[in-house]
């Protein structure tokens, strides 16, 4: 399961600490501890996460959904 591997992987950051998110498994653990604003853009990150773990949305779909979060809390990591 935690296998499901993203087609890149995504650097984010908040004040204190920097990681690279390159599994959906990575991309739910972090999500539960996330240190932004939880609106709209989190919960779907978070619902396609779940889902692309169960098979039912695809690990580009949930990569995609987890970036636009970042994006929009500002937690997205400039390359």
């Amino acid at each position: 399961m935690s296998e499901k591997r993203f087609p890149s992987p995504v650097r984010v950051h908040s004040p204190t600490s920097s990681l690279i998110v390159s599994t959906v498994w990575d991309a739910v653990e972090y999500l539960k501890r996330w240190p932004g604003k939880r609106g709209r853009d989190y919960r779907i990150a978070l619902q396609h996460c779940l889902d692309a773990l169960d098979g039912l949305r695809s690990l580009h779909a949930a990569q995609a959904s987890f970036v636009t979060a970042a994006k929009t809390a500002g937690l997205l990591a400039r390359k």
